[in-house]
Order: structure tokens, then C-alpha cells, then sequence
């Protein structure tokens, strides 16, 4: 083989090996591109995934309250149609209550105030004084962790009227009389001030001079009519309207 030979041999050889390489590395790009498309739609997912889940704080208006019966019976909307109110009020709750279900019932509304009634199942049941507080010490903690920009009042129990019960046969605890009440809500009160937050006295403008619920303010007893919310709303709607 001359040396022409030879050389034209090597030309095709190399052209070969070139070709061949070639094909190699455009399939390690193509796998390349596809690998990294891959992970930047991952990536792009799982961001997606937490904007869809992400909850955005509000700044303007957004009020719950949150408690037992007597809340959820309030037509809150009603009496302040100009104000954004959630009512997350559920019959027989008693404060352990609002512990187990703040998160969906208070954190997913971004709220700007919170409102807070119980006890008055607690005592009825009779739990103690210091389990009811530290549940409601429990529902502050959370939104103060959780919500920290919210404001948090908490509304005095209100008084009961144990005439009432016997009219309309209504079964009530009689040891929970104005006298368990007031005592209550002195320690209620010391929590408030305890944690820096507004305690609204609710008991003393719905009961009468013997610390009982005025009858013209309630059903049977217990609940508040139409009358006693058109008092009660008297007194919150300071609060609901404080825009410091």
C-alpha cells in the first residue's frame, strides 16, 4: 500500500470516528436537555404547589368571632352589614373545642380581629375553672403564633337566668349562678390583662341589679333574643369600628 493509500485509509477512518462521536454526543445533549427539562418542571411544580397553598396575610378588615352557641346564633352580618364578620360560632363548644379546630375555623380567614366567647358550656359541665382558662390560653397562644397581627378580644361569659330554665324546663346546671359566673370572669380578666389583650365586660349590661340575665334579653336562660344581641352589639360595635 503506497502512501496515498495509506493516507486516504486514515481520512476515512477519522471521518468515520468522527461521524460516529457525532451521534454519541448529540444523544448525550439531547439526554441532557431532556434531564434538565425534567428537573426545572419539578422544580416549577413544587413552586406552584406552594403558591396554591401558601396562605397571604390581609391587612384590611377581616373579623371572626369565634365560640359556642350564643356566637353562633348572633346574626353578626345583620347587625353590621358594612363590615367584613366570619362567624365560626358552634353549638355546645365548650374552650377545648376552639383549641381542636382554630386552624380551619379562625387561621384560614387571615383575620384582623379575633372575638372570642366561651366558658359558659365548660361550667356547665362542670370543668374546671383552671382547665377552661388554659384552653383559652392555649386559643391566644395560637393566634398570636399564628396570626400575629391580629387583635384578640375576649368577651366576659354571660349571666344565666335560672327562672327562666324553670319556665321553660330547660336543664342547667344550678350551682353556675351569677355568683360562679362573676368569679369566673374575674380570672378571665386577669388573663386578658395577663397577655395584653382587650376583655369586654359583657355580663354587667345584660344582667340585672342580682347579677341574673335580664328576661327580656333572653329565649330560655341561656340563649340571647333578638333584643339581648341588639344590646350585646351595643356594646362590641366600638370595638368592632376601632381602627388603631
Amino acid at each position: 500500500m503506497n502512501k496515498k493509500s495509506k493516507k486516504i485509509k486514515k481520512i476515512k477512518k477519522a471521518k468515520k470516528f468522527i461521524k460516529t462521536n457525532k451521534s454519541n454526543l448529540i444523544l448525550i445533549l439531547l439526554f441532557m436537555s431532556l434531564f434538565i427539562s425534567l428537573i426545572c418542571n419539578v422544580i416549577l411544580l413544587q413552586t406552584e404547589e406552594k403558591v396554591v397553598t401558601k396562605i397571604e396575610y390581609k391587612t384590611d378588615e377581616n373579623i371572626v368571632f369565634f365560640g359556642d352557641s350564643i356566637t353562633r346564633h348572633y346574626k353578626i352580618n345583620e347587625f353590621f352589614p358594612d363590615s367584613n364578620i366570619i362567624n365560626s360560632g358552634i353549638s355546645g363548644d365548650e374552650a377545648s373545642d376552639l383549641v381542636e379546630r382554630i386552624e380551619e375555623d379562625v387561621y384560614k380567614y387571615n383575620p384582623s380581629k379575633v372575638f372570642i366567647l366561651i366558658g359558659i358550656n365548660d361550667l356547665n359541665h362542670k370543668v374546671s375553672d383552671k382547665e377552661v382558662l388554659e384552653n383559652i390560653q392555649k386559643t391566644v397562644n395560637g393566634i398570636k403564633t399564628n396570626r400575629k397581627y391580629a387583635k384578640i378580644y375576649i368577651q366576659s361569659v354571660y349571666p344565666v337566668n335560672h327562672e327562666s330554665f324553670k319556665e321553660h324546663e330547660y336543664r342547667f346546671n344550678e350551682e353556675v349562678d351569677a355568683e360562679k359566673i362573676k368569679d369566673f370572669n374575674k380570672k378571665l380578666k386577669e388573663l386578658c390583662n395577663e397577655n395584653n389583650i382587650t376583655y369586654i365586660d359583657v355580663f354587667k349590661e345584660l344582667s340585672d341589679k342580682d347579677g341574673n340575665l335580664k328576661s327580656i334579653y333572653t329565649v330560655e336562660g341561656l340563649h340571647i333574643n333578638d333584643l339581648g344581641y341588639f344590646k350585646v352589639t351595643s356594646v362590641l360595635q366600638k370595638y368592632i369600628y376601632d381602627k388603631k
